[in-house]
C-alpha cells in the first residue's frame, strides 16, 4: 500500500513538473505542484509508519521535517516566493531522508543499502544551500532522486520482509 501511495505522489510530481514546464507561472501549474508537494506529506507519512513510529524519535524528527519542507515548499509555488523558500525546502526534505534513511537502516524490512543511499541524498541536499554552480546541484538532485526512486521501485516490486518489526 505505502509503495502505491509512493507512486501516486511521484505521478502528481510529473504532473506538476510537465505543466509548470509547458506553463510557468501559470495557476494551474502552481496548483498542480502545491497538490505533489501536499501528496507527499501523506506518502511521508506512510513511509514513516512502515519503516518507524511516526509520534516518537526519528519517525517524529521526520514527519517535522517533511511537513515544515511541504509548508515552504508549497508556499513557493503557490505565491511565487524566491529560492530562499525553496531553499529551507529542500533542507527540511533532505533532514528528512536522513531520517528516513536511519529508520530504514534500523527496520531491517528492505535492504540497508536503501537506507544509506537515503541518508547519503539527505545530507547531499545541504549543498545546495552552498553558492555553488548549477553543475555542483544536478548531481545532488540525481542522487536524491535515485534513492526515493529505488525505494519507491523496491517498495513496488519486491515489498517488505514479512515478521519484522521496528523496535
Amino acid at each position: 500500500m505505502t509503495g502505491f501511495v509512493y507512486l501516486a505522489y511521484a505521478a502528481l510530481a510529473v504532473i506538476g513538473q510537465v505543466l509548470s514546464s509547458l506553463y510557468p507561472g501559470s495557476t494551474i501549474a502552481a496548483a498542480a505542484q502545491v497538490a505533489g508537494t501536499l501528496w507527499y506529506s501523506i506518502a511521508a507519512l506512510f513511509l514513516v509508519r512502515l519503516f518507524g513510529d511516526p509520534s516518537r524519535g526519528a519517525g517524529a524528527l521526520a514527519m517535522v521535517s517533511v511537513a515544515l519542507g511541504c509548508v515552504f515548499q508549497s508556499l513557493y509555488y503557490a505565491l511565487a516566493l524566491g529560492r530562499g523558500a525553496e531553499l529551507v525546502a529542500l533542507t527540511f526534505f533532505g533532514m528528512f531522508l536522513i531520517f528516513l534513511g536511519y529508520l530504514v537502516i534500523r527496520s531491517e524490512l528492505i535492504p540497508r543499502a536503501i537506507g544509506m543511499w537515503l541518508v547519503a541524498a539527505g545530507v547531499a541536499w545541504f549543498a545546495v544551500l552552498l553558492p555553488v554552480p548549477a553543475a555542483v546541484v544536478a548531481p545532488v538532485v540525481l542522487l536524491a532522486g535515485s534513492s526515493e526512486l529505488a525505494l519507491l521501485l523496491w517498495l513496488l516490486f519486491r515489498g517488505t520482509r514479512r515478521g519484522r518489526v521496528p523496535a
